[in-house]
């Protein structure tokens, strides 16, 4: 799967399961994921695994930062950059 819209519309199924407070509702693209109690420590890391298994790739430890997954637009440009 190359096309940007289906990696963002995947990753927003995703973050909307992860943030309760987003579960019936569009995730907007831009907007930073922080600003949602949903979005804490355990659900950065349940998305970056989920990330992980369902794109294959592998995210080094010095990547591992809130910044560069911030937002499902962070998160469809980190996959696509990164895709073998």
């Amino acid at each position: 799967m190359n096309d940007r819209k289906q990696i963002a519309e995947l990753v927003s199924k995703h973050i909307a399961t992860t943030i309760p407070e987003l579960s019936d509702q569009e995730v907007p693209e831009d907007k930073d994921l922080r600003e949602f109690a949903g979005f804490d420590s355990l659900g950065i890391l349940e998305s970056l695994v989920w990330l992980e298994s369902e794109f294959g790739i592998t995210i080094p430890d010095e990547e591992l930062t809130v910044e560069k997954f911030s937002s499902v637009t962070k998160m469809v440009d980190y996959v696509i950059d990164h895709r073998g």
